[in-house]
């Protein structure tokens, strides 16, 4: 199990390596609590690592793992949205769901972590199409 600091450096430096410096505004290595500062807390307490979101002065979630893979989905949900957004919006067609150029980046960038990462997203991506198909015009 590794320690707060720990987890933080295995984090940016997966991350890091992949894709670059690339911003982690809201990504907090530290205890959060209802009334901490809005984002993301990633901690290691008890033998098990938290992920715990704030917003608007309360805790919303807190998820609790063993795995240091789990952390770094979720570190990486995070600091890659901006990224992907970024890449949809300069690259949408318009007449063409904004989503196909948002998920295709998707797709690439948790591909770059691995199989299981790639397969994950891809899984996830198809559910949310499931229920909601995309709309072309």
């Amino acid at each position: 199990m590794l320690s707060t600091e720990e987890l933080k450096k295995y984090v940016y430096s997966e991350i890091q390596t992949i894709l670059g410096d690339v911003s982690c505004n809201n990504l907090f290595f530290a205890e959060g609590t209802d009334n901490s500062v809005e984002g993301t807390y990633i901690f290691s307490r008890d033998n098990q690592y938290h992920i715990l979101f704030t917003e608007k002065g309360k805790v919303r979630s807190d998820i609790v793992t063993d795995k240091k893979r789990e952390v770094l989905w979720n570190a990486l949900n995070i600091i890659s949205t901006s990224i992907i957004m970024d890449f949809a919006m300069c690259n949408r067609d318009k007449d063409k769901d904004f989503r196909r150029a948002l998920f295709a980046k998707e797709k690439e960038i948790f591909s770059l972590f691995g199989s299981d990462f790639e397969k994950r997203k891809n899984k996830e991506i198809e559910e949310i199409l499931k229920r909601n198909p995309y709309n072309d015009i």
